[in-house]
């Protein structure tokens, strides 16, 4: 329904993969991710009401369009329905087929949010232009219920590292680009130091541009200490 912003029943699975496959038009999106935002953190108040593949769905979208705030949000929950209510409340330590515990625990049914831990808070992340890794993005989601973060990946090229901490609205982060590879980075705010000098004038490193709230540098093989 254009004229409300909704998507079929208008719950988290049907507007999630439908902006995930891209299907609304352009102009038409904002107003139904505003609609997702709502339904999970207004109506379902942090928790899920998605399945197999909606949960999929709507963790990539979330990760893909850096919503990690209402990633963490989801998995801060400990009450049903949610993975904190699978660990705390029923004491599962393998993925069940339902939220509350039932059905098979061998299928690789509500088992999606691991990857956010890479793609989300680590920030690794492919660059589809470049398969392989060969050119990647680094931008992690520094969510407010987090304060720091180890995260390494091995690709083709080697070792990425994004190891950041966040300290008094502070935020040191330091990363790893394997050899013969480069990367996009966002380091939010303006003003960032790399070692303790201009990040912009700091070797190895090409600033790009400023955008949504980010400093974003072109970045070739090295290791880097950014801080804004």
């Amino acid at each position: 329904m254009p004229e409300k912003g909704t998507y079929v029943f208008n719950n988290q699975a049907c507007l999630a993969m439908a902006l995930y496959a891209q299907i609304p038009p352009k102009d038409l999106r904002p107003e139904i991710m505003a609609q997702l935002e709502n339904e999970i953190v207004v109506n379902k108040k942090g928790h899920l009401s998605t399945g197999m593949q909606g949960t999929f769905a709507m963790l990539d979208l979330l990760t893909r369009t850096n919503r990690n705030d209402l990633i963490a949000l989801i998995m801060g929950q400990t009450t049903y329905p949610s993975w904190g209510y699978l660990i705390q409340g029923l004491g599962l330590n393998t993925w069940p087929e339902l939220w509350n515990g039932g059905g098979s625990h061998v299928i690789l049914v509500t088992a999606t949010p691991g990857a956010w831990f890479y793609e989300g808070l680590g920030g690794i992340l492919p660059d589809y232009e470049y398969p392989g890794f060969k050119h990647f993005i680094l931008r992690p989601g520094f969510v407010k219920s987090v304060d720091w973060v180890k995260c390494s990946y091995e690709s083709p090229y080697g070792e990425i590292v994004s190891n950041w901490n966040s300290e008094n609205g502070s935020i040191t982060w330091d990363i790893s680009v394997p050899p013969n590879s480069s990367a996009t980075v966002y380091v939010p705010g303006n003003n960032i130091t790399e070692g303790g000098k201009n990040a912009e004038t700091a070797e190895g490193i090409c600033f790009v541009k400023y955008d949504d709230g980010c400093s974003i540098f072109r970045v070739e093989s090295g290791e880097y200490s950014f801080k804004n």
